[in-house]
């Protein structure tokens, strides 16, 4: 009988002392989860008594944050982009296409690491600008910085957005 046990015994103490299989956990981030706060529609009539800025951002499923910006003067809509930050080859790229401008095209400006309230997006090859920074402050401002050089000169332009 002890035999027997035996035989119960072995594999039984060999499964409990074995390593238990851990659960595989599958964890999924958001990688445009930093850029969703820009969702909603923003307005900034501060930064000029002559115009009013405007821009609105949208989510396009998980993949994709949609916008659109435009400005108004005097009644009249004088400047209008379309706006885009998506996955392009595992990095963040603010994408912006003005009509008039760059043949119509998207021109892509890519994310750089920053703070948590603090987006930033650069292409060096552009002409103006090279680098936007959008930064949020406490009141939930976001406070955008459009800078570069332009033919030469240095060149910047700044915009107070609140939430509309």
């Amino acid at each position: 009988m002890s035999k027997h046990i035996f035989h119960i015994l072995l594999p039984l103490s060999l499964w409990a002392c074995g390593s238990p299989e851990q659960p595989t956990a599958t964890v999924t981030t958001d990688p445009l989860g930093k850029y969703r706060p820009l969702i909603g529609v923003w307005v900034d009539s501060t930064t000029s008594p002559h115009y009013t800025s405007y821009e609105r951002w949208s989510a396009e499923g998980d993949t994709a944050i949609q916008g659109f910006g435009h400005v108004i003067a005097n009644g009249d809509t004088v400047f209008i982009e379309d706006l885009r930050l998506s996955m392009v080859n595992d990095r963040v790229v603010y994408s912006a296409r003005v009509g008039s401008q760059n043949n119509g095209t998207w021109v892509p400006f890519t994310a750089d690491v920053s703070g948590v309230d603090t987006l930033m997006f650069e292409n060096a090859e552009h002409d103006f600008p090279q680098c936007i920074t959008y930064i949020r402050d406490h009141s939930g401002t976001w406070n955008v910085r459009v800078t570069g050089t332009e033919q030469g000169n240095d060149r910047s332009e700044e915009y107070h957005f609140r939430p509309r």
